[in-house]
């Protein structure tokens, strides 16, 4: 029975495998670029191209005609072979573990966006281009339909069509994919696609990050080197989109002043997976939401895997992860992508990196260690200067207060900044010392105290002497009545708050006077 029977694949699953199967339309462009930077791979390797760098691929976005063209100078499909490569369902003749995308459904991404998804593609040294167009509207057509009973096979044949091929020049090689009459507007907002390739692609740093060469290096170390490809949206490079300051939605701005790094092995001690991170002057805050870049990306062959959200399970309060910038690279082969390209399949490498680098970042204790520095350093550092301009408010001030009540209450109120402030200096002194031993600690110290001067002066003897005020006149009053009043008036500072204290006294002023 078993061997009579033929399972169908039903055509609802091209829907699945389209639009379906992911949150963000944009999806496409990263399945686009994918396949783009595997066939310049590809090309470099068959000695097509001399370098990666020599690798091209340009996205023109054409909102008014709501169009969107992809464009590679990579292999190119050989005219004998784009039925059989362009025509199947996920039949991918890549290999899973060398090539970024490998499940062969990634080129079928744009069916659910769009009228015609149409595939154009030369090979060096033959003279034609080939064309082969599917009709996304009639797909739709023939899955809304319940009583078309086709599976997804037939649904491919019947939307299919391969134009007669046209002449062409020997020397080009390109692959082409056109998405025609776009229904997304996520897809044709240039800036929107921008933000969410910069953190995606595998493209290179900006020239304006200032650690560039310092990751760079590290990963080097780490037998890994980045696969960057030329990525152009509407004839503007695109760079991966870290930089050195971050302004949030108050205007404040926190500077990157260092990166670190954070090794990820498993139990039998083999690197798996290396981590850079950028920390903050302010590292102790959640960097605000208009910074896209924020949080540790998890990436794959420089490929982003989730968002900037995904690593957040790595640590015990789910924010530390928002508070820094950086990339986890993974560096095992072991390692396979999900379908949706979010997170891993599970299998033992996933699992030992999943268990270690939690492990691995609880004992880094950047949960604590660079956020809780850094947020002691401002508060101290703002307890040291709250006292030195309250010292110095009250040098310019003493003996010219309105009495000696209030002389008093300002000089109860800075003895107990003085206390504060000595403190302060002194657990400052504590992590600078610390400065030593650490980098991270030695640039935080340096981007939050630098040259300041917290030099704390105690209260003088001459400080903390009372200065002599004239008593109150009360002039509708005779001595003995001005005696009780003086009297009354030492019973409210000792057991009043001194504002209302102040305010009685000064009507008791006012009404005698």
């Amino acid at each position: 029975m078993a061997e009579s029977f033929k399972p169908t694949i039903g055509k609802t699953v091209l829907e699945t495998l389209t639009s379906g199967m992911y949150d963000d339309a944009r999806f496409v462009f990263r399945e686009y670029i994918q396949n783009a930077a595997d066939q310049i791979d590809e090309a470099v390797e068959l000695s097509l191209l001399k370098e990666k760098s020599e690798g091209k691929i340009d996205i023109i976005i054409d909102r008014v005609n709501r169009k969107i063209t992809i464009t590679d100078n990579a292999t190119g499909v050989p005219e004998k072979d784009v039925v059989r490569l362009l025509g199947d369902v996920a039949n991918s003749q890549k290999e899973s573990t060398k090539r970024k995308g490998f499940r062969g459904i990634g080129r079928l991404g744009g069916l659910g966006y769009c009228d015609r998804l149409i595939f154009e593609t030369s090979y060096k040294g033959e003279s034609v281009k080939s064309k082969m167009i599917l009709d996304a509207k009639l797909l739709k057509k023939i899955i809304d339909n319940r009583n078309d009973k086709s599976d997804a096979m037939a649904a491919m044949s019947v939307i299919t069509v391969e134009d007669p091929p046209k002449q062409e020049d020997p020397e080009k090689h390109y692959f082409r994919v056109i998405l025609d009459n776009v229904h997304s507007d996520d897809l044709l907002n240039v800036d929107f696609v921008t933000e969410y390739l910069s953190m995606v692609a595998p493209v290179p740093f900006s020239s304006s990050f200032s650690f560039t060469d310092e990751i760079k290096t590290y990963l080097k170390s780490r037998n890994l080197v980045l696969d960057e490809y030329n990525v152009e949206i509407n004839n503007i490079t695109l760079y991966k989109r870290y930089k050195d300051s971050f302004t949030d939605e108050k205007g404040n701005i926190s500077n990157l002043i260092g990166v670190d790094f954070v090794d990820i092995r498993n139990d039998s001690q083999e690197l798996i997976a290396t981590c850079w991170y950028g920390y903050r002057e302010m590292s102790n805050i959640v960097l605000d939401e208009s910074n896209y870049e924020r949080g540790l990306r998890i990436r794959t062959k420089n490929i982003s895997i989730g968002n900037e959200f995904t690593s957040n399970r790595f640590f015990d309060q789910e924010r530390t992860n928002l508070r820094f910038v950086g990339e986890i690279h993974t560096l095992n082969d072991g390692f396979v992508p999900n379908a949706r390209r979010d997170y891993f399949t599970e299998n033992a490498t996933f699992l030992q990196f999943e268990k270690n680098i939690k492990e691995i970042l609880k004992a880094e204790n950047l949960e604590n260690r660079l956020a809780q520095t850094a947020s002691k350093l401002h508060n101290r550092k703002k307890e040291v200067q709250k006292y030195k301009e309250a010292y110095e408010e009250f040098q310019d001030k003493k003996g010219s207060f309105e009495n000696s009540a209030v002389e008093s209450f300002h000089l109860n109120r800075l003895r107990e900044l003085e206390e504060k402030a000595t403190k302060a200096k002194i657990e400052i002194d504590k992590i600078n010392a610390k400065s030593f031993t650490s980098e991270n600690v030695k640039n935080l110290f340096k981007s939050i105290i630098g040259d300041s001067d917290l030099s704390v002066k105690n209260l003088t003897g001459q400080d903390l002497q009372i200065s002599k005020y004239t008593p109150p006149t009360f002039k509708k009053l005779n001595e003995e009545q001005r005696t009780v009043v003086l009297e009354i008036f030492e019973i409210l500072e000792e057991d009043l708050d001194f504002d209302l204290s102040e305010l009685i006294k000064k009507r008791i002023i006012d009404k005698f006077n």
